[in-house]
């Protein structure tokens, strides 16, 4: 019986996996599709606080490549205990924005699948407070991570954003790790005009 379940749970595994690489190869096809490409260094301070580094390029069109942002992300995370964890960070990019935020993360469920929630509180050019809260369930099989997010961004005129992505992450070894995705990018709530975006990262633990 035990076999049977390690069985069919490597068969689902397997197509989530499928299927998000399908769903990444479709969305290159697409027009108009946007490429992200990341860099995440992290490396341990102390035991329980890591300090991270994020090079991000923003890509307009996959058939037609240009940059279009470009951002860096410095933050530094305290781990509180096995299930909670706070960070504060500064992000600026290429356009001139300044944005430094606080964030608090929560490990919600743990097994054969995991439930992981964050919250950030951004001040947008020290002028403007929005907030985004994410939540990322994922499981792991032969050091393949497929994993699926749902995040929502928040300010005083009510939702201005959604961003559905569904991805694959793959550990290379203790220190490095590659990972794709496929995304919805929506302005507030108009899921009929939602753009597409394909991302490829590398991410690099010290």
């Amino acid at each position: 019986m035990k076999n049977n379940k390690k069985m069919i749970q490597k068969i689902g595994l397997g197509a989530l996996v499928m299927g998000a690489m399908l769903l990444i190869g479709n969305a290159a096809l697409a027009a108009d599709t946007s490429v992200w490409t990341t860099l995440s260094v992290s490396g341990t301070v102390t035991e329980n606080v890591t300090l991270n580094v994020e090079e991000e390029l923003r890509f307009s069109d996959i058939t037609d490549p240009s940059l279009a942002n470009q951002r860096t992300d410095l933050s530094l995370g305290i781990k509180v205990n096995n299930f909670v964890g706070v960070s504060a960070g500064y992000l600026n990019t290429s356009s001139g924005e300044h944005r430094p935020y606080v964030g608090v993360g929560l490990s919600l469920l743990r097994g054969n699948i995991s439930l992981d929630s964050s919250t950030k509180i951004e001040l947008r050019d020290f002028d403007t407070v929005r907030g985004r809260t994410d939540l990322t369930a994922s499981t792991d099989i032969a050091g393949v991570t497929p994993w699926i997010t749902e995040e929502l961004f928040v300010d005083s005129t009510g939702i201005t954003g959604n961003r559905a992505s569904l991805g694959v992450t793959r550990g290379i070894n203790n220190t490095f790790s590659v990972n794709a995705f496929y995304m919805l990018d929506t302005a507030g709530t108009d899921f009929a005009n939602s753009g597409h975006v394909v991302g490829l990262g590398l991410g690099v633990s010290l």
